[in-house]
């Protein structure tokens, strides 16, 4: 490994990347960084000069660290607009941290920003769910009903915003952990995870960290002094993907580039099944269901807490 810089030169070197063998200092890095989303927004076409983008910013690291290098590359196109969106699940001390880190952050940048709770949009908190054992009685772990309903929640905030896209933070490890994930639950139904798909009232979602690893937001966040939450979430380790997340993270440690090549894999492997999404039957959102898994988790939940 050399011990400076591969673009400046600069001795001051912070990080070694070992599947492709650069090393960069500090200022170099955060460029890098930069550069990369760049080119994953326009070799994907994730983005348009013209779009409203809803960006989910949880208050963690990496969508703290994903609004503030979308506000940086949409200085470039005065056409375009951001809007940051956080999704208040109802989990004491971990989500009222982030929301708080979420509004700060967002204030700083001059991003407009707006909260909405699982509670206003479904008429429940997740906390509410767990605690009175209805997530045990309709069979579903916490953090699937918050999942799902996050996910139900970004679109129906992003529809009242008038959002064109929006931008999620999940990274090359999301993407990764989630398709071992869906093959582990059977899942044998294939749909590509944060690339612009467009669909008449449908609005799309892109991940411009698809092709950047965890480990390389966590350290931009921590060198460009983006806020850590420091309350975990009380529910994740009763999560699949932890394990799944555990597994990957080793696999690369020992075999660098390991999750490029799973992903590359996947989307060869998994093209030739992509199938034409239906509409859900209450919300008319995309589903291979005649009830989207969102519309039937509430269904359920609600019914289950009337009784």
């Amino acid at each position: 490994m050399s011990n400076r810089c591969s673009v400046c030169d600069s001795s001051e070197v912070i990080f070694y990347r070992r599947y492709s063998g650069e090393v960069f200092c500090r200022k170099c890095f955060l460029e890098n960084i930069i550069d990369r989303v760049r080119a994953t927004i326009s070799k994907y076409e994730l983005l348009k000069p013209f779009d409203k983008i809803a960006v989910a910013v949880s208050g963690g690291k990496d969508s703290l660290s994903l609004l503030r290098i979308l506000e940086k590359i949409e200085r470039d196109f005065p056409r375009a607009s951001l809007v940051a969106v956080t999704i208040d699940e109802g989990i004491p001390e971990y989500r009222d941290e982030a929301v708080e880190n979420a509004v700060r952050y967002s204030r700083s940048l001059g991003v407009p920003h707006y909260v909405y709770s699982f509670r206003e949009l479904f008429g429940f908190s997740l906390t509410e769910v767990v605690e009175s054992n209805v997530a045990d009685a309709v069979g579903l772990q916490p953090c699937t009903i918050c999942g799902v309903l996050r996910r139900k929640a970004l679109t129906i905030a992003a529809r009242k915003l008038g959002a064109t896209v929006i931008a999620t933070a999940h990274t090359l490890d999301d993407i990764v952990q989630t398709y071992f994930l869906n093959i582990l639950r059977g899942d044998t139904r294939f749909t590509p995870i944060g690339i612009r798909r467009e669909a008449e009232d449908v609005i799309p979602r892109v991940a411009p960290f698809r092709l950047i690893p965890e480990r390389e937001i966590v350290l931009y966040a921590y060198i460009s002094g983006i806020p850590f939450q420091t309350h975990d979430c009380p529910y994740v380790e009763r999560s699949m993907r932890d394990s799944v997340r555990l597994f990957l993270t080793e696999y690369e440690e020992k075999f660098p580039g390991s999750l490029f090549s799973a992903l590359s894999s996947f989307e060869k492997v998994f093209a030739r099944s992509i199938q034409e999404d239906k509409r859900c039957r209450r919300c008319n959102e995309p589903t291979s269901r005649e009830l989207c898994r969102a519309c039937e988790i509430q269904e359920t939940i609600l019914e289950k807490m009337k009784r």
